[in-house]
Protein backbone atom coordinates (compact mmCIF):
# COMPACT_ATOMS: atom_id res chain seq x y z
CA UNK A 1 0.00 0.00 0.00
CA UNK A 2 1.15 3.86 -0.14
CA UNK A 3 2.31 5.55 2.42
CA UNK A 4 -0.72 7.32 4.12
CA UNK A 5 1.82 10.41 4.45
CA UNK A 6 1.99 11.41 0.86
CA UNK A 7 4.59 13.74 1.32
CA UNK A 8 7.06 11.24 1.46
CA UNK A 9 5.75 9.29 -1.46
CA UNK A 10 7.84 8.83 -4.73
CA UNK A 11 5.57 10.08 -7.44
CA UNK A 12 6.76 9.75 -11.32
CA UNK A 13 4.94 10.60 -14.29
CA UNK A 14 4.80 9.62 -17.82
CA UNK A 15 3.46 11.78 -20.84
CA UNK A 16 3.43 15.31 -20.98
CA UNK A 17 1.03 16.56 -23.76
CA UNK A 18 -1.70 19.03 -23.83
CA UNK A 19 -3.52 16.99 -20.47
CA UNK A 20 -0.74 15.46 -18.94
CA UNK A 21 1.58 19.05 -19.36
CA UNK A 22 -0.70 20.64 -16.99
CA UNK A 23 -1.72 18.16 -14.36
CA UNK A 24 2.31 17.52 -13.89
CA UNK A 25 3.37 20.85 -13.50
CA UNK A 26 -0.19 21.51 -11.21
CA UNK A 27 1.27 18.19 -9.29
CA UNK A 28 4.77 19.57 -9.07
CA UNK A 29 3.74 22.99 -7.68
CA UNK A 30 1.75 21.69 -5.12
CA UNK A 31 4.26 19.39 -4.20
CA UNK A 32 6.85 21.72 -3.87
CA UNK A 33 4.80 24.53 -1.77
CA UNK A 34 3.90 22.13 0.68
CA UNK A 35 7.28 20.88 1.18
CA UNK A 36 6.60 17.33 -0.67
CA UNK A 37 8.86 15.05 -2.29
CA UNK A 38 9.59 16.51 -6.26
CA UNK A 39 8.45 14.14 -8.87
CA UNK A 40 10.40 12.02 -11.45
CA UNK A 41 8.92 12.90 -15.05
CA UNK A 42 9.48 11.67 -18.37
CA UNK A 43 8.47 12.36 -22.00
CA UNK A 44 9.22 11.00 -25.07
CA UNK A 45 10.09 14.36 -26.82
CA UNK A 46 12.19 15.35 -23.86
CA UNK A 47 12.27 19.39 -24.09
CA UNK A 48 8.59 19.02 -22.49
CA UNK A 49 9.83 18.30 -19.22
CA UNK A 50 11.17 22.12 -18.84
CA UNK A 51 8.19 23.57 -18.15
CA UNK A 52 7.88 20.88 -14.99
CA UNK A 53 11.40 20.99 -14.29
CA UNK A 54 11.47 24.66 -13.99
CA UNK A 55 9.03 23.65 -10.12
CA UNK A 56 11.07 21.59 -8.99
CA UNK A 57 10.65 18.16 -11.05
CA UNK A 58 13.70 15.75 -11.66
CA UNK A 59 13.74 14.43 -15.02
CA UNK A 60 14.94 11.26 -16.60
CA UNK A 61 15.48 9.29 -20.20
CA UNK A 62 13.09 6.59 -19.52
CA UNK A 63 9.95 5.46 -18.55
CA UNK A 64 12.08 2.53 -16.72
CA UNK A 65 13.62 5.22 -15.15
CA UNK A 66 10.65 6.63 -13.56
CA UNK A 67 9.37 3.84 -12.67
CA UNK A 68 12.65 3.11 -10.46
CA UNK A 69 12.64 5.85 -8.77
CA UNK A 70 9.18 5.96 -7.38
CA UNK A 71 6.59 4.56 -5.70
CA UNK A 72 3.60 5.75 -7.82
CA UNK A 73 3.83 6.24 -11.35
CA UNK A 74 1.00 8.32 -13.14
CA UNK A 75 0.39 7.97 -17.30
CA UNK A 76 -0.90 10.16 -19.55
CA UNK A 77 -0.21 9.03 -22.76
CA UNK A 78 -1.64 9.47 -26.35
CA UNK A 79 -3.39 6.28 -26.81
CA UNK A 80 -4.36 2.57 -25.91
CA UNK A 81 -0.95 1.50 -27.80
CA UNK A 82 1.19 4.12 -26.21
CA UNK A 83 -0.13 2.89 -22.58
CA UNK A 84 0.72 -1.06 -23.59
CA UNK A 85 4.49 0.14 -24.73
CA UNK A 86 5.11 2.39 -21.43
CA UNK A 87 3.61 -0.74 -19.28
CA UNK A 88 5.74 -3.47 -21.41
CA UNK A 89 9.17 -1.12 -21.34
CA UNK A 90 8.05 -0.87 -17.21
CA UNK A 91 7.53 -4.01 -16.71
CA UNK A 92 10.62 -5.21 -19.18
CA UNK A 93 12.93 -3.37 -17.36
CA UNK A 94 12.31 -3.20 -13.04
CA UNK A 95 15.94 -3.18 -11.85
CA UNK A 96 15.17 -2.56 -8.48
CA UNK A 97 14.65 -4.69 -6.01
CA UNK A 98 12.21 -2.23 -3.48
CA UNK A 99 8.61 -1.21 -2.22
CA UNK A 100 5.65 -2.33 -4.08
CA UNK A 101 4.92 -0.30 -7.97
CA UNK A 102 1.67 1.30 -8.60
CA UNK A 103 0.72 1.97 -11.57
CA UNK A 104 -2.25 4.97 -11.97
CA UNK A 105 -2.66 5.34 -15.86
CA UNK A 106 -5.38 8.00 -16.75
CA UNK A 107 -5.61 7.95 -20.40
CA UNK A 108 -9.12 7.35 -21.75
CA UNK A 109 -8.56 3.37 -23.19
CA UNK A 110 -10.41 0.72 -24.21
CA UNK A 111 -11.42 -1.84 -21.08
CA UNK A 112 -10.15 -4.21 -23.52
CA UNK A 113 -6.48 -2.70 -22.97
CA UNK A 114 -6.95 -1.89 -18.87
CA UNK A 115 -7.74 -6.34 -19.05
CA UNK A 116 -4.53 -6.79 -20.89
CA UNK A 117 -2.52 -4.67 -18.82
CA UNK A 118 -4.15 -6.32 -15.77
CA UNK A 119 -3.20 -9.79 -17.28
CA UNK A 120 0.39 -8.66 -18.36
CA UNK A 121 1.18 -7.96 -14.65
CA UNK A 122 -1.06 -10.98 -13.52
CA UNK A 123 1.47 -13.27 -15.75
CA UNK A 124 4.79 -11.75 -14.97
CA UNK A 125 4.54 -10.91 -11.13
CA UNK A 126 6.79 -13.91 -10.36
CA UNK A 127 8.86 -12.71 -12.03
CA UNK A 128 9.39 -9.21 -11.61
CA UNK A 129 11.31 -7.78 -8.79
CA UNK A 130 8.80 -5.71 -7.17
CA UNK A 131 5.40 -6.18 -6.85
CA UNK A 132 3.42 -4.27 -9.31
CA UNK A 133 -0.49 -2.98 -9.23
CA UNK A 134 -2.39 -1.24 -11.93
CA UNK A 135 -5.43 1.01 -11.68
CA UNK A 136 -7.35 3.12 -14.07
CA UNK A 137 -7.57 6.71 -13.20
CA UNK A 138 -9.31 8.29 -15.93
CA UNK A 139 -10.22 12.39 -15.78
CA UNK A 140 -12.62 14.57 -16.87
CA UNK A 141 -12.27 18.07 -17.91
CA UNK A 142 -10.96 20.17 -20.90
CA UNK A 143 -7.49 21.63 -20.95
CA UNK A 144 -8.90 24.61 -18.81
CA UNK A 145 -9.86 22.50 -16.45
CA UNK A 146 -6.46 20.35 -16.14
CA UNK A 147 -4.77 24.31 -16.06
CA UNK A 148 -7.35 25.20 -12.97
CA UNK A 149 -6.73 22.46 -11.49
CA UNK A 150 -10.62 21.45 -11.40
CA UNK A 151 -10.47 17.94 -12.67
CA UNK A 152 -12.48 15.17 -12.11
CA UNK A 153 -10.42 12.02 -10.95
CA UNK A 154 -11.66 8.37 -10.73
CA UNK A 155 -9.71 6.15 -8.17
CA UNK A 156 -9.82 2.10 -8.83
CA UNK A 157 -6.88 1.27 -6.23
CA UNK A 158 -8.78 0.12 -3.76
CA UNK A 159 -7.25 0.22 -0.25
CA UNK A 160 -4.62 2.63 -1.65
CA UNK A 161 -7.72 5.16 -3.18
CA UNK A 162 -7.08 7.56 -0.26
CA UNK A 163 -3.70 8.12 -0.77
CA UNK A 164 -3.94 8.65 -4.59
CA UNK A 165 -6.87 11.05 -3.86
CA UNK A 166 -4.25 13.00 -1.28
CA UNK A 167 -1.93 13.41 -4.16
CA UNK A 168 -4.54 14.28 -6.49
CA UNK A 169 -6.80 17.06 -4.69
CA UNK A 170 -6.20 19.97 -4.80
CA UNK A 171 -2.87 19.78 -6.83
CA UNK A 172 -4.34 18.88 -10.12
CA UNK A 173 -8.17 17.72 -8.98
CA UNK A 174 -11.66 19.31 -7.28
CA UNK A 175 -12.63 16.03 -6.36
CA UNK A 176 -12.33 12.15 -6.81
CA UNK A 177 -14.70 9.36 -7.67
CA UNK A 178 -14.39 6.13 -6.29
CA UNK A 179 -14.78 2.98 -7.99
CA UNK A 180 -13.14 0.68 -6.01
CA UNK A 181 -10.77 -1.40 -6.71
CA UNK A 182 -12.19 -2.38 -9.83
CA UNK A 183 -10.16 -0.82 -12.93
CA UNK A 184 -12.24 -2.26 -15.42
CA UNK A 185 -14.97 -0.50 -13.95
CA UNK A 186 -13.16 2.94 -14.43
CA UNK A 187 -12.41 2.29 -17.64
CA UNK A 188 -15.96 1.56 -18.77
CA UNK A 189 -17.46 4.59 -16.16
CA UNK A 190 -14.62 6.95 -18.21
CA UNK A 191 -15.94 5.87 -21.47
CA UNK A 192 -19.67 5.76 -20.92
CA UNK A 193 -19.11 9.39 -19.26
CA UNK A 194 -17.58 10.16 -22.54
CA UNK A 195 -20.52 8.96 -24.60
CA UNK A 196 -22.57 11.37 -22.15
CA UNK A 197 -20.90 14.61 -23.59
CA UNK A 198 -20.79 13.12 -27.08
CA UNK A 199 -24.48 13.05 -26.99
CA UNK A 200 -24.52 16.36 -25.51
CA UNK A 201 -22.98 17.56 -28.33
CA UNK A 202 -24.81 15.67 -30.77
CA UNK A 203 -28.20 16.82 -29.42
CA UNK A 204 -26.94 20.50 -29.47
CA UNK A 205 -25.54 20.24 -32.93
CA UNK A 206 -29.53 19.40 -34.18
CA UNK A 207 -30.96 21.73 -32.13
CA UNK A 208 -28.49 24.26 -33.56
CA UNK A 209 -29.24 23.12 -37.21
CA UNK A 210 -32.75 23.15 -36.79
CA UNK A 211 -32.89 26.58 -35.06
CA UNK A 212 -31.02 28.00 -38.08
CA UNK A 213 -32.97 26.81 -40.75
CA UNK A 214 -36.04 27.69 -39.09
CA UNK A 215 -35.96 30.71 -38.31
CA UNK A 216 -35.44 31.12 -34.06
CA UNK A 217 -31.77 31.45 -34.92
CA UNK A 218 -28.53 29.87 -33.25
CA UNK A 219 -28.24 33.19 -31.37
CA UNK A 220 -31.40 32.76 -29.32
CA UNK A 221 -31.06 29.16 -29.15
CA UNK A 222 -27.82 29.82 -27.53
CA UNK A 223 -29.26 32.61 -24.69
CA UNK A 224 -31.99 29.31 -23.98
CA UNK A 225 -28.98 27.03 -22.78
CA UNK A 226 -27.13 29.90 -21.09
CA UNK A 227 -30.54 30.17 -18.73
CA UNK A 228 -31.67 26.99 -18.75
CA UNK A 229 -28.56 24.91 -19.05
CA UNK A 230 -25.35 27.05 -17.84
CA UNK A 231 -23.20 23.85 -17.37
CA UNK A 232 -19.63 24.28 -18.30
CA UNK A 233 -19.63 21.79 -20.75
CA UNK A 234 -22.58 22.22 -22.15
CA UNK A 235 -22.06 26.19 -22.36
CA UNK A 236 -18.86 25.70 -23.95
CA UNK A 237 -19.75 23.50 -26.63
CA UNK A 238 -22.86 25.24 -27.44
CA UNK A 239 -21.02 28.63 -27.95
CA UNK A 240 -18.50 26.83 -30.23
CA UNK A 241 -21.67 26.19 -32.24
CA UNK A 242 -22.45 30.04 -32.73
CA UNK A 243 -19.36 31.76 -32.76
CA UNK A 244 -17.34 32.56 -35.28
CA UNK A 245 -20.93 32.11 -37.39
CA UNK A 246 -20.56 28.58 -35.92
CA UNK A 247 -17.47 27.97 -37.37
CA UNK A 248 -15.73 28.48 -33.85
CA UNK A 249 -14.79 24.11 -33.68
CA UNK A 250 -12.44 24.73 -36.69
CA UNK A 251 -10.54 26.82 -34.37
CA UNK A 252 -11.01 26.44 -30.55
CA UNK A 253 -10.38 22.80 -30.63
CA UNK A 254 -10.15 21.20 -27.26
CA UNK A 255 -11.13 17.69 -28.31
CA UNK A 256 -10.52 16.64 -31.63
CA UNK A 257 -12.38 14.35 -34.32
CA UNK A 258 -10.11 11.22 -34.05
CA UNK A 259 -10.34 11.74 -30.30
CA UNK A 260 -14.24 11.81 -30.34
CA UNK A 261 -14.67 9.72 -32.70
CA UNK A 262 -12.42 6.95 -30.26
CA UNK A 263 -14.18 7.53 -27.08
CA UNK A 264 -17.58 7.27 -28.95
CA UNK A 265 -16.47 3.79 -30.57
CA UNK A 266 -15.17 2.68 -27.14
CA UNK A 267 -18.79 3.82 -25.83
CA UNK A 268 -20.88 1.81 -28.29
CA UNK A 269 -18.45 -1.61 -27.86
CA UNK A 270 -18.64 -1.16 -24.30
CA UNK A 271 -23.01 -1.27 -24.82
CA UNK A 272 -22.43 -4.42 -27.20
CA UNK A 273 -20.35 -6.38 -24.70
CA UNK A 274 -23.53 -6.28 -22.60
CA UNK A 275 -25.82 -6.89 -25.62
CA UNK A 276 -27.26 -2.71 -25.82
CA UNK A 277 -27.01 -0.20 -28.58
CA UNK A 278 -26.09 3.16 -28.20
CA UNK A 279 -28.04 4.88 -31.02
CA UNK A 280 -27.06 8.24 -30.24
CA UNK A 281 -23.41 7.09 -30.03
CA UNK A 282 -23.86 5.79 -33.59
CA UNK A 283 -25.31 8.90 -34.86
CA UNK A 284 -22.01 11.06 -33.36
CA UNK A 285 -19.78 8.62 -34.75
CA UNK A 286 -21.71 8.81 -38.33
CA UNK A 287 -21.71 12.66 -38.04
CA UNK A 288 -17.70 12.75 -36.87
CA UNK A 289 -17.28 10.80 -39.78
CA UNK A 290 -18.63 13.19 -42.33
CA UNK A 291 -16.45 15.90 -40.62
CA UNK A 292 -13.18 13.32 -41.35
CA UNK A 293 -14.47 12.55 -45.01
CA UNK A 294 -14.93 16.56 -45.68
CA UNK A 295 -13.66 18.71 -43.18
CA UNK A 296 -10.75 18.38 -41.03
CA UNK A 297 -9.69 15.86 -37.78
CA UNK A 298 -7.94 18.66 -36.38
CA UNK A 299 -11.15 20.36 -35.86
CA UNK A 300 -13.07 20.38 -32.44
CA UNK A 301 -14.88 17.33 -31.67
CA UNK A 302 -18.18 19.86 -31.34
CA UNK A 303 -17.67 20.77 -35.07
CA UNK A 304 -20.34 17.60 -35.60
CA UNK A 305 -22.76 20.23 -35.85
CA UNK A 306 -21.26 21.46 -39.03
CA UNK A 307 -21.57 18.32 -40.56
CA UNK A 308 -25.80 18.29 -39.51
CA UNK A 309 -25.62 21.76 -41.33
CA UNK A 310 -23.49 20.75 -44.33
CA UNK A 311 -25.21 17.37 -45.18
Amino acid sequence: MLSSDTASVRVGWIGLGTMGLEMARNLQRHRASTGQTPITVYNRTQSKCAAVVEHGAHTVTSPAQVADASDVVFLSLLNDQAVKSVVTEILDALTVSSAPLLIADTTTVHPDTTQWVLDQISQRQQQLRRPVKFCQTPVWGAPPAAKAAQLVFVVSAGDDNSALAAIAVPAFARTTLDCGGDSLKAARFKVLGNFMIGAIIESLGEAFAVAHETGVGRELYLDFVKEVLPVPPVLGYARKMVEENGDAAKTQVGFNVRGGMKDVSYAIDVAKSAGMTLPVAELAHEHLQWVLDNGDESWDWSSLAYALRKQ
